[in-house]
C-alpha cells in the first residue's frame, strides 16, 4: 500500500514523552495520529480501510489494513507488525511534567484474522485524549517522511525538529531520558554516534 503524503499534527505531549518504540511501533503510532486527526476533521474512511469506533466505556476500537504499517510495496514483513502489536500491548506511555506523572498501556486486545489483511486493537481513552491534546503545543510533520525512516531515533528527531522555527535546547541527558536510552550509552560520543 503506497503511503499517501499528508501533514500530520502531533501533540507536543506525545512528541516529548519518554518512550522506547521500534520503527514498526512508531508507524502504528503515526497511523493513530492520522486517524485521530481524521476523526476530528470529520474525514470518512473507506469501508474496506480504516475504522474508528468508540465503545460504551470510551475505549477506541481501531481497525486498519496491515499494509498501511509497512514501508512501501517492497516491505512484506507482516511478522514485524504482529511483534509490534504485542510489544505495544506490553509497553506503557509515560508522561511527566511539573504537575502530573502518567503511565498507561498503549493498546489492548490486538487482533489479526488470519488470511486477511486487516488488524484491530483497542486504545485506552487517555491515550486517545493524549493524541488529541494540543494544550502544550504541537508538531507538524509529513506522514510519508516520518514513515520512511529506518531508525526510531531518526523518527523521534524528525518529530522534534520538523517545522521548528526557533532553536530548541535539549541536553544529551534530556534526550537520553526522552528516548529511554539513559543507561545504554554511557559516553556522549557513543550516544551521538548511534542515536
Amino acid at each position: 500500500m503506497a503511503i499517501v503524503n499528508k501533514d500530520l499534527i502531533q501533540s507536543y505531549i506525545m512528541t516529548t514523552a519518554k518512550y522506547d518504540f521500534n520503527v514498526y511501533e512508531k508507524r502504528i503510532i503515526y497511523r493513530l495520529v492520522e486517524m485521530a486527526q481524521g476523526e476530528v476533521q470529520g474525514v470518512k474512511f473507506a469501508n474496506n480501510c480504516q475504522k474508528i469506533e468508540h465503545d460504551l466505556f470510551s475505549c477506541v476500537n481501531i481497525t486498519m489494513p496491515i499494509a498501511c504499517l509497512l514501508n512501501g510495496e517492497e516491505d512484506k514483513n507482516y511478522a514485524r507488525v504482529k511483534e509490534a502489536l504485542q510489544s505495544l500491548q506490553r509497553k506503557i506511555f509515560e508522561y511527566e511534567d511539573d504537575e502530573i506523572w502518567q503511565s498507561i498501556s498503549i493498546i489492548a486486545l490486538p487482533y489479526i484474522r488470519k488470511r486477511s489483511s486487516v488488524l484491530s486493537f483497542q486504545v485506552h481513552p487517555r491515550v486517545w485524549d493524549c493524541i488529541l491534546d494540543f494544550s502544550k503545543g504541537y508538531r507538524k510533520y509529513e506522514l510519508k517522511a516520518a514513515m520512511s525512516f529506518k531508525s526510531q531515533f531518526s523518527m523521534r528527531f524528525y518529530e522534534l525538529l520538523s517545522n521548528q522555527k526557533s532553536p530548541l535546547t535539549y541536553s544529551v541527558i534530556q534526550l537520553k531520558e526522552m528516548f529511554c536510552v539513559a543507561d545504554k550509552y554511557e559516553r556522549i560520543n557513543d550516544f551521538i554516534r548511534y542515536v
